[in-house]
């Protein structure tokens, strides 16, 4: 793109309104005494979808709606903007002709130019201006634009890399306060949307707006553009009584300790879609982190796993509290809340709560204290605060569950958002225990979003599985490391633990004779940016004479050939050097460390930790 076509510096672009409780009372009456939907009163209105319907429905979400929009739903329900807007708030000089236009960059990566070409006149048609580019446009040329639309086909698999490299650019300054700009849609030209471009693509464009052409028409994709546009970024909104009542009704409820108060965050059939992407990709199958504990068999496994002395995760449960609590101090207990990401199985959360926030003159947190533990699994939060309940109890408006996966940056963000405004803004203790930082694809960018998430006076209770320096520095030590960790991976239930993903979501069968031949684990010395890591990979290997087949949860058939192999998990430890070179790296201060080791030069670190100014925010491992 060369300079002339770049967009002016960014302008303040109207900021649309949001209803009043009055507003909500009326349109609900409204959308009652006429029997419509959501999508009743979309149709109705001209609009291409009910997500402008739901946002004004719903103010306290935080998403405002444009002037057009609100007048077109008012005349469908017989209201006026007024009765809906406060009268103080709403300017029908909004109206007046925006001179400052929406800037689209339409990136066309298909090979069907004549669409791009139709989809900017429709778009100019419409007061957008459209810049095209088919080369791979800097930094400093995306920063300005309002929206992002990439086109693609069945061929753009072949230059995966360079979408790719275009759609994290975008989204990174996308998920990068304040405006949530630019907004990203993508348009299958001529190809089927359920087309799996190729593996790891399509796990990238995972929580983007997918739409087809000329399945949809290009007015419609018009008419959700400028929706698109339309939304702001959330703003925190809390009615305080409301809220006040609504936790005085759920308090009220004389339920058993087995019911659960739960935040539903990922679409499962995306994540399902995601797994199976990952197992039919020949040459690297496998079976990411937060899917090896998805499943009732997975969590029943991995608790097994948890009480078995030939698995070091016992001991660390064991020896846990004696030495994070030497840490409590670094913690106001009446002033924090406390969100756990990635709750395990809930015994080192029972520990935290008792030794971190439970008063000296009583055996219980503060009254207003809230617990929220956050895991993509729905089964291992229920056993995790099963665990919790059992001696320490919390009323179940104190204990609000989030199932969501931490590894995106916009999920952290959603995370953060909802336990800052369930918590009154009070500042948060994070949990993030248990050794997850090493069992994620990329422990950098996952331990940046969790940083990017976090205010000044929030809290970092981290956690991580180290060895020794010493235990490498000859040849035979680290020979003799590696295999006795070797050994804490082959042992029995965690062999089942790692295998029950494959099993639950397969129906992969083996001769039980052969069962034993097929669980391979790796372990290997890495060198990284900060230092050294040991490298545990576990592996399903087809060891037999012969291909397996297994049919996968979409019916597809998967053949495995003969020494063809399934990553099941990944797990690492680290120097303690390394380790505390990661976390000040990424913008972290260690306000105080405990560390265990035990006789095999294998252990793990707790540490208190805040957020610095500076440091480094992008990255891989």
């Amino acid at each position: 793109m060369d300079a002339s076509r770049r967009p002016r510096d960014k302008q303040p672009r109207r900021r649309g309104y949001l209803a009043s409780w009055d507003g909500v009372r009326k349109l609900e009456e409204k959308k009652f005494s006429k029997n419509y939907s959501y999508e009743t009163i979309a149709k109705e209105a001209g609009l291409a979808s009910d997500d402008q319907v739901k946002r004004l429905f719903h103010p306290q979400w935080g998403r405002r709606v444009q002037l057009e929009t609100i007048e077109k739903i008012a005349r469908v329900l017989d209201l006026t903007p007024t009765d809906i807007i406060n009268r103080n708030e709403w300017s029908p000089l909004d109206k007046e002709p925006n001179v400052d236009k929406a800037k689209i960059l339409l990136s066309d990566h298909s090979q069907d130019t004549s669409f791009a070409q139709q989809l900017r006149r429709a778009l100019e048609a419409a007061e957008l201006a459209v810049f095209i580019t088919e080369a791979q446009f800097s930094d400093e040329e995306l920063d300005g634009y309002d929206c992002f639309l990439l086109l693609v086909s069945s061929h753009s698999a072949d230059i995966s890399n360079i979408v790719m490299e275009e759609i994290g650019r975008v989204r990174q300054l996308r998920d990068a306060p304040p405006d949530g700009k630019p907004v990203i849609m993508l348009i299958h030209v001529g190809s089927l949307m359920s087309l799996p471009l190729n593996h790891a693509l399509h796990k990238e464009l995972q929580g983007i707006p997918q739409r087809e052409w000329p399945q949809t028409d290009i007015s419609t994709l018009v008419q959700e553009v400028l929706e698109l546009l339309e939304a702001g970024p959330p703003v925190l909104i809390i009615n305080s009584d409301d809220w006040g009542q609504f936790l005085q009704n759920v308090s009220s409820l004389n339920l058993s300790r087995n019911w659960l108060l739960t935040y539903i965050g990922e679409d499962q059939l995306l994540k399902l879609g995601a797994l199976v992407n990952d197992l039919i990709n020949k040459g690297d199958r496998r079976i990411q982190s937060g899917y090896s504990y998805w499943g009732v068999g997975p969590v029943q496994m991995w608790d097994r796993a948890c009480n078995d002395p030939t698995y070091h995760m016992r001991k660390n449960i064991s020896e846990f509290p004696h030495y994070a609590k030497q840490l409590a101090h670094l913690v106001d207990k009446e002033r924090y809340n406390f969100v756990s990401l990635g709750v395990g199985e809930g015994r080192k959360d029972r520990s935290i709560i008792s030794d971190f926030f439970n008063r000296n003159h009583s055996a219980k947190p503060r009254e207003d204290f809230l617990y929220i533990p956050v895991d993509m699994s729905l089964d291992m939060l229920r056993i995790a605060v099963e665990k919790i309940q059992e001696t320490n109890p919390l009323p179940l408006h104190r204990c609000v569950a989030i199932q969501k996966d931490i590894e995106s940056l916009k999920g952290m963000q959603e995370i953060a958002y909802i336990a800052q405004s369930l918590g009154a803004q009070k500042p948060i203790l994070y949990g993030f225990i248990g050794n997850t930082i090493a069992n994620v694809e990329s422990p950098k960018q996952v331990l940046n979003n969790i940083v990017n998430a976090m205010r000044s006076d929030d809290l970092l209770l981290f956690e991580a599985q180290i060895i020794n320096t010493s235990a490498l520095e000859s040849q035979e030590l680290l020979q003799e490391t590696m295999e006795s960790v070797r050994r804490e991976y082959l042992s029995d239930s965690f062999r089942r633990f790692a295998v029950s993903a494959l099993l639950q979501n397969t129906d992969l069968t083996i001769d039980p004779t052969e069962k034993d031949n097929s669980y391979i684990v790796d372990v290997y010395l890495q060198q990284w940016k900060y230092g050294q890591v040991l490298h545990i990979d576990c592996f399903f290997e087809n060891n037999t004479d012969r291909s397996l087949y297994m049919t996968l949860v979409n019916e597809q058939t998967v053949k495995l050939n003969e020494k063809e192999r399934i990553r099941l998990y990944r797990s690492r430890k680290f120097t303690q050097p390394s380790l505390q070179k990661f976390v000040q790296a990424n913008d972290l201060s260690i306000l105080g460390e405990k560390h265990y080791l035990s006789e095999k030069a294998t252990g793990f670190m707790v540490m208190m930790l805040k957020r610095q100014n500076g440091g480094e925010t992008s990255g891989s491992f």
